[in-house]
C-alpha cells in the first residue's frame, strides 16, 4: 500500500489554456504545478491500490460529464514551514452537480484521506475544491496574479474523467466519465 491522489481532469480545451498559462508563468520565473491540469477529488495514505481503482472506476462508470467553470483565484495561506509562499489556484464553481459529485466520491475510504488529503477530506470539513497553479511567494502574488488575469484561463470547463496516481506522480489509470450503462474497463 502506498499514497494515491485520485485528479478529476478537464477537456482538451481547458488543458491547452491552463498549460499556455502555465508556460507564460514559467517565463515570468513563477514555479508551477507539474501535474496535468486537474482539480484535486481526493488523496489518500496506505490505500490499496486495488481498491481505489475498483472504486474509482464504479464511480466513473455512474457518473456523466459536468460542465462547471473556473471564474475566479484563491489562495491557501501560508502556512508552517512555508511561510514565505501561498498556493495560488484557479476556483472552481460550486454548483450543486459538482459539489455532490465532489462528496459522493467521497463515500468510501475517506478514513485514508489524512496528511496528505487534509485540504481535500470531507471528514475533516470545510474541503478545499482548487486547481492549484503553483506555489508563489508572497511578495509576487501580486505580479503573478496580474499575469493570470490577462489570459483566457477563466470560463466554462467540462470535467470529463477522474485519473488514480501515485504520490508523488505517476499515473496508474484514467477513468473517463460515461453513461452507468457502459461498463468501463479497468486494468487495476
Amino acid at each position: 500500500m502506498s499514497n494515491h491522489v485520485v485528479i478529476v481532469r478537464f477537456d482538451e480545451e481547458t488543458d491547452k489554456r491552463i498549460m499556455f498559462l502555465r508556460k507564460m508563468l514559467i517565463e515570468h520565473g513563477y514555479p508551477v504545478q507539474e501535474w496535468p491540469p486537474h482539480i484535486t477529488i481526493a488523496a489518500y495514505e496506505n490505500l490499496s491500490k486495488e481498491l481505489l481503482c475498483e472504486w474509482t472506476s464504479e464511480f466513473s462508470a455512474k457518473n456523466r460529464k459536468i460542465g462547471i467553470a473556473l471564474k475566479s483565484l484563491s489562495i491557501l495561506p501560508p502556512y508552517g514551514e512555508h511561510s514565505k509562499t501561498a498556493a495560488l489556484c484557479l476556483e472552481p464553481s460550486y454548483s450543486k452537480q459538482f459539489v455532490d459529485f465532489y462528496y459522493s466520491f467521497h463515500e468510501k475510504y475517506e478514513e485514508y484521506c489524512t496528511g496528505i488529503g487534509w485540504f481535500n477530506s470531507i471528514v475533516h470539513g470545510n474541503p478545499i475544491i482548487h486547481a492549484t497553479i503553483g506555489t508563489i511567494e508572497v511578495a509576487a502574488l501580486q505580479k503573478a496574479m496580474e499575469l493570470i488575469f490577462s489570459t483566457s484561463v477563466f470560463g466554462p470547463v467540462e470535467v470529463t474523467a477522474l485519473e488514480v496516481y501515485t504520490y508523488p506522480m505517476a499515473l496508474i489509470e484514467r477513468f473517463d466519465l460515461m453513461n452507468a450503462d457502459v461498463p468501463p474497463i479497468s486494468k487495476c
